[in-house]
């Protein structure tokens, strides 16, 4: 009964810290986070130019993302095992430690690939943003941030 209870503590306690860490990281790459104070510019040529910059947000900032799922699964699963064998290893009871071993590992690996999903995102909103100030630049408009 006591390894039950100490168990699931172990996951209860890994679910909170894995549901307040995705929390905390954004979800989504927004088209760019620049501002432009419009009321200095041209009311009818600044939302041409910005419609023009915007499109060519399409091309970039997707790439990097894509594989950042799969790279916290693969993790999760490689964590799992390696907590397993370290747990079944470790002379505790067997069994129960094998499974809070496993729980622990696969806690780690699905953290550390949403790390580097949230890495991924903010390398993608910093090109994008980038692209963005160059291309508006390129036009005379300057942003604020």
């Amino acid at each position: 009964m006591k390894s039950d209870s100490l168990h699931q503590k172990v996951l209860k306690i890994g679910a909170v810290i894995s549901i307040t860490l995705l929390s905390v990281f954004p979800t989504l790459v927004s088209a760019h986070t620049l501002v432009f104070d419009e009321s200095i510019y041209d009311p009818q040529q600044f939302p041409l130019d910005h419609a023009e910059c915007y499109q060519l947000l399409d091309n970039v900032g997707q790439q990097e993302g894509q594989g950042a799922v799969e790279q916290g699964v693969k993790r999760g699963l490689r964590g799992a095992a390696a907590g397993a064998i370290a747990g079944s290893v470790s002379g505790n009871s067997g069994s129960s430690a094998a499974k809070t071993g496993a729980a622990i590992g696969t806690t780690v690996g699905v953290l550390s690939g949403a790390g580097s999903k949230n890495a991924a995102k903010q390398a993608n909103q910093q090109e994008r943003d980038s692209l963005m100030r160059n291309c508006m630049s390129g036009r005379g408009y300057d942003a604020l941030n």
